[in-house]
């Protein structure tokens, strides 16, 4: 039974259609805009909540519906091995970023190093996940730097940029590693996020590296949110749109131009690109406008059947073969 209220209510909507149609649209634009704010700090803020959301692919549909509402629920990074659970000798390095922040990472260095290589993990993860990775480039024969970015692993704060201001993390580590005096040819390696910290710092920050090595980093910023949406199985206009906006408001800066893509065109050393062909993330055609925009000599390898995840658990022999090929070209230059 309808209240007098609602009667009145129903009454002027009747009167008045169209003012209770834009009412109606305010309030949903507003509505929209209050989950997309909520949604991007939960992306941007790690939880202390111990259990992290499950891939979109295996929710319910009451799940998604939550994690839509909601969002989703990022564990802080934590470091869950050591380089000695590998049998690897590490030294913990410990430096500040331009933001006064402690920054903590691992280096591995063999007796007589053949040069330095540094690797940077992606979104919600940490050092240790890189140390499989670690462990190939110091078995060839590389000082290997394991860097936590801000908010992860041993290094302070709680929040990410998705590769924005990690790429100052990638330019402290670089003075650092230089400071230490460690040997050339300085090598960047960056999964994902810590690709796209890569190339920003190498675009904006004047890093310069002798060699990069990318692995299943997304595109564009909005590119990356919109294939979040499909994997959901929802519609990704507007609510990408409003989350790449409101997550800009909250780092400060404009998510529609953190773009690795572009980020590429600044980057004339030599490269060599990882991609998964099957990668939903990160899409292969993404890896391919990277690659396409680099300057320098270049390589590509695809690796077919793989998602995002680390190519070198997918195909272990493959990946070492194209990284260890890179290097070899790296020490042949005169």
């Amino acid at each position: 039974m309808k209240t007098p209220r609602l009667n009145r209510l129903f009454a002027w909507a009747r009167r008045h259609p169209w003012r209770a149609a834009g009412l109606v649209l305010a309030v949903c634009f507003l509505l929209l805009n209050f989950l997309a704010y909520q949604h991007a700090h939960a992306m941007l803020t790690f939880s202390t909540q111990s259990s992290r959301t499950a891939p979109a692919q295996s929710l319910s549909g009451w799940q998604k519906l939550k994690v839509l509402t909601c969002g989703v629920s990022i564990p802080h990074p934590a470091n869950d091995r050591l380089p000695e659970d590998l049998g690897l000798p590490s030294e913990t390095l410990r430096f500040l970023n331009d933001d006064e922040a402690s920054l903590e990472g691992w280096l591995l260095s063999p007796t007589k190093p053949r040069g330095t290589i540094l690797l940077f993990h992606g979104y919600g993860a940490s050092r240790s996940t890189l140390l499989e990775e670690g462990r190939v480039f110091y078995e060839m024969g590389f000082a290997t730097v394991l860097i936590d970015f801000r908010g992860s692993g041993g290094s302070e704060g709680s929040a990410t940029t998705l590769g924005y201001h990690e790429a100052e993390d990638v330019a402290a580590a670089v003075r650092h590693v230089r400071s230490r005096g460690l040997p050339g040819p300085l090598i960047l390696y960056g999964q994902s996020m810590g690709g796209a910290a890569v190339l920003r710092s190498i675009a904006d920050l004047e890093v310069k590296p002798d060699g990069v090595i990318l692995e299943s980093v997304f595109g564009r910023m909005l590119g990356a949110v919109r294939n979040r949406f499909g994997l959901m199985g929802v519609p990704s206009f507007p609510g990408a749109e409003l989350l790449v906006f409101w997550g800009g408001v909250q780092v400060g800066f404009s998510g529609f131009t953190h773009n690795p893509e572009e980020y590429a065109r600044a980057c004339d050393c030599a490269a060599l690109v990882l991609h998964g062909a099957e990668d939903r993330h990160a899409r292969l055609e993404e890896g391919m406008a990277i690659f396409k925009n680099l300057g320098g000599s270049k390589n590509l390898v695809v690796f077919e059947g793989a998602g995002h995840r680390s190519l070198y658990a997918v195909a272990p022999e493959r990946w070492r073969e194209a990284v260890g090929q890179f290097l070899a070209r790296l020490d042949a230059r005169p």
